[in-house]
């Protein structure tokens, strides 16, 4: 058994064994190996739940990977350009989220690190009152708006009379998410990122099951809704439970909700809202524009460039998700220097991670596409796959930083940043959409989110007082070493239109890559913590004897 001093972990045991006086560590400064051996749980901690959110959506990944052509030949283009506008349409509704589901993950992880029950249960009965309120919206707003576009959807494709009937109860599958939402936002203020993906992956396998039944037995999409609507219900419910098991003190009553804490939840998430809105319009507004002036079938080739560039982004975005509840827990406990480390840190690993996967795309993605869909599908998607990879791992590093923002409450300048990309990628999408096709759409994206990530880097470096050479040095090495994998494959030139030539192509690549960095970063990580952990025994031996 340990015990935790506010600087170091003493052994139990050598506390009992020993007649000397306890030490109080609390006075102290300890030097900077015994600091960060304090930090080796909470780090081992962080580096957890990024592994199960990695896997909770490397799975999904792998789901969409062979759902998407299943779909697309199963409902047909017509089906399928009707199930990606109304994807777009209703993902603008998920900004009544309004920002609120990270405020409650701050406030979780804040409210835990201070020991303070009362605040937790304002703060969690506020934000489910304003989720429920959000939901009714989502309602009388979205039901009106599906009656006017019903018709022009209908027309294209008259045999299916489940298409009204779908877009409606995928509303109110939305609206129902929202006051629900409140419960996966405690599980990351609780750090509990291993349960939730566990729970996401056990209803998305059930998920896919039931999908592929119902796509092979109905030609219509009423079903697919269903099917969503339910796992969706049941995957939020065994998340209230697991809620309800780790915080027993949590009482959500009307009681607790009050002006001041309302108050408390609207400045923190008017920004986080205002965010939201710009991100929704960047990454929605693309397929209602080609759907409503490109020719049809467009829609499914940007979609499915887009949706392969947002899959490679949310696969490395979930490792990130676990810092912001960890960045509140720090700034609780006015640990700066921990935060600024951490998003060092965080800036290497994503830049090692994801420059091989950006490159790898550009590479591989043609022949990928065309065993993937088709290559019919693909000679329309690829270019646009091209244009819409040229930010990927500079935005992963933004993902870093913008988890550091939402974790310290400085999300003013990162919203206001947010809507000046979306109000530039609107002007451009207006120039270039009628000369350029879905290529010009992918670089009204492009060149916008290029400009956002650039800013809010520099901003998180300039707030947590990082120098310009500090953060370079952090990402150098990745970067130096991409040389090798880029060297090889194009060497080895573009394989055939096989999965298995592809995998060969990437692993002779990766290979060599992941042991050049786990030769810079792993082994030199391992060798520090080993000398960490013996001068922190030895120091504390040495004071318990003096």
């Amino acid at each position: 058994m340990w015990i935790w001093g506010s600087r170091v972990q003493i052994p139990l045991a050598t506390l009992q064994n020993s007649r000397t006086r306890q030490i109080d560590t609390s006075s102290r400064r300890l030097s900077p190996s015994l600091e960060w051996c304090s930090r080796v749980p909470r780090t081992r901690q962080v580096a957890l739940g990024a592994a199960f959110n990695w896997l909770a959506f490397a799975a999904t990944l792998a789901v969409a990977f062979f759902l998407t052509p299943f779909l697309l030949h199963r409902l047909g283009p017509s089906r399928y350009d009707i199930w990606c506008i109304v994807e777009a349409i209703l993902a603008y509704f998920t900004i009544l989220d309004l920002g609120i589901a990270a405020c409650l993950s701050r406030a979780v992880a804040g409210a835990k690190a201070s020991d303070d029950g009362d605040r937790l249960n304002r703060m969690a009965s506020s934000c489910v009152v304003l989720y429920s309120i959000a939901g009714l919206v989502a309602i009388a707003v979205g039901s009106p708006i599906l009656f006017a576009i019903s018709g022009s959807l209908e027309a294209r494709e008259p045999g299916d009379g489940g298409i009204l009937p779908f877009m409606l109860l995928m509303l109110a599958n939305l609206a129902l998410t929202l006051p629900l939402s409140a419960f996966p936002a405690m599980l990351e203020g609780l750090q509990a990122f291993t349960t939730k993906s566990l729970i996401r992956i056990a209803m998305l396998a059930v998920r896919t099951v039931a999908l592929v039944v119902a796509v092979s037995t109905w030609q219509s999409l009423f079903p697919l809704a269903v099917i969503y609507t339910a796992t969706n219900l049941i995957e939020h419910s065994l998340m209230a439970w697991m809620v309800r098991g780790r915080l027993r003190e949590l009482k959500l009553k009307m009681a607790y909700v009050d002006r001041a804490t309302l108050k408390a939840v609207r400045g923190y998430s008017v920004d986080a809202f205002l965010a939201m809105v710009a991100g929704r319009i960047t990454v929605q507004s693309a397929a209602i524009a080609i759907g409503m002036v490109l020719a049809p079938g467009q829609v499914t080739l940007f979609a499915t460039a887009s949706r392969l560039i947002e899959y490679s982004k949310g696969m490395l975005r979930t490792m990130t998700a676990t810092l912001s509840p960890n960045v509140a827990a720090m700034q609780a406990r006015g640990d700066s220097r921990g935060i600024a480390a951490g998003f060092l840190a965080g800036a290497k690993w994503m830049v090692a991670i994801a420059l091989p996967i950006q490159i790898g795309l550009v590479l591989f993605g043609w022949p990928f596409l065309a065993r993937w869909i088709g290559s019919d599908y693909a000679e329309g998607t690829f270019p646009a796959l091209i244009v819409l990879s040229i930010p990927l791992a500079l935005s992963i590093v933004q993902s870093v930083a913008s988890r550091v923002l939402y974790g310290l409450g400085e999300l003013k300048w990162f919203a206001r940043a947010g809507l000046v990309e979306a109000a530039l990628h609107v002007v451009l999408l207006a120039v270039l959409i009628r000369p350029f096709g879905i290529v010009g759409v992918a670089y009204s994206c492009t060149i916008p989110s290029i400009l956002s990530c650039l800013f809010t880097i520099e901003f998180t470096r300039r707030l947590l007082k990082v120098a310009p050479l500090e953060l370079i040095a952090a990402t150098c090495r990745p970067v130096a070493a991409c040389g090798v994998p880029l060297s090889i494959w194009w060497m080895l030139g573009t394989p055939d239109a096989d999965y298995g030539r592809i995998a060969v192509h990437v692993a002779l690549g990766l290979i060599p890559y992941g042991a050049i960095v786990l030769c810079w970063e792993g082994l030199a990580w391992k060798v520090v913590g080993r000398v960490g952990k013996w001068r922190a025994t030895r120091t504390v031996d040495h004071r318990l004897t003096m």
